[in-house]
């Protein structure tokens, strides 16, 4: 008789133990097995186009890559006679910045009676296990630098300052220049905060001191704020004014949420983050490949796959700006 009246019991998980080396037994419910279907469960991208599209990928031969910048001087001309005697303009280096990358490696191996026998592609998708672990491995290492930008619980690297991606009082090359800043106070989304972040950007000084005149060409928000942001910058007038006042924020901004973002920062992109403007860089030493493996067993097979890469940033004031948000 039918039972549709059921209690919810958790699954049994079928826990894998010993070895790490793939056997036939270990898929025995699989291979070779009467079944009706064999459905291979669907699962979440483990990589991320939308972050890769905010650095810049370069390659280096070696583990380190020092960069040494100049810059330009600062001042203006002097009123001068033509015999008085001439002054000179000096120019001076900048700040030194190392890129670093580092090794990752990892493997699969199988018996090749398991080869013999797999009737349902189980080793050819090892292979794309290895690559799905790569792209999580890279996507972790790109939202982490977002998600500490701050610097509130460290930061994974500095910029060519000293900095994290996101500071106050960042220090100048020459040191006749102030210290400048790219980090917001701490606030809602408002259309006043919008204006500040806007108007902070238009008066950032470059190294050697002359303005930048900075526009914001995109914000970044987590997932949690489109709400807010998306009813800030479409409504005709300003949410619940006594007078209906007209909303400035109304289509100034263009705005994508980060999907994997998950600190409550807000970021202003300033400039096209692919542009050789943006100085935040993943640098690779080797792309990820496949390799085969030799072991002593020739019944033993197996690939393992490698890749080198590291990230840092050169000077972040042409592309990145942001601050931390209230909590909702």
């Amino acid at each position: 008789m039918a039972n549709f009246t059921q209690t919810a019991s958790a699954a049994t998980q079928k826990q894998r133990t010993g070895s790490d080396l793939q056997t036939q037994e270990q898929y025995s419910n699989l291979i070779n097995a009467r079944v009706d279907e064999i459905l291979d469960q669907t699962f979440g991208e483990p990589g991320s186009t939308q972050l890769d599209g905010l650095f810049v990928m370069k390659d280096q031969k070696y583990d380190t890559h020092l960069v040494r910048t100049k810059t330009r001087p600062t001042g203006t001309m002097p009123l001068n006679r033509d015999a008085d005697s001439l002054q000179y303009i000096s120019g001076q280096e900048g700040f030194d910045y190392t890129f670093r990358t580092y090794n990752y490696r990892q493997a699969v191996k199988h018996e090749r009676r398991f080869q013999e026998v797999d009737d349902v592609g189980i080793i050819t998708e090892q292979y794309e296990w290895l690559m799905d672990n790569a792209k999580r491995t890279l996507k972790w290492a790109q939202v982490d630098v977002l998600n500490r930008a701050l610097g509130t619980s460290g930061a994974p690297f500095l910029c060519l300052d000293g900095m994290y991606l996101l500071d106050s009082a960042r220090p100048n090359p020459d040191p006749r220049v102030p210290n400048w800043s790219n980090l917001e106070s701490t606030s809602d989304i408002t259309a006043d905060a919008l204006f500040t972040a806007q108007l902070n950007a238009n008066n950032t000084i470059g190294a050697n001191g002359d303005p930048l005149r900075l526009k914001i060409n995109k914000v970044l928000i987590p997932q949690a704020y489109e709400k807010v942001f998306w009813t800030l910058t479409n409504s005709q007038n300003i949410v619940s004014s006594a007078n209906n006042d007209a909303n400035w924020a109304k289509g100034r901004f263009e705005y994508e949420v980060l999907d994997d973002l998950s600190s409550n920062v807000i970021f202003y992109l300033l400039d096209d983050p692919k542009s050789e403007k943006n100085g935040l860089q993943m640098r690779w030493t080797n792309r990820p490949s496949l390799a085969d493996i030799d072991f002593e067993n020739p019944d033993i097979m197996g690939k393992r796959l490698r890749m080198t890469f590291g990230i840092g940033c050169l000077d972040p004031r042409y592309v990145w700006r942001g601050g931390a948000l209230n909590a909702l």
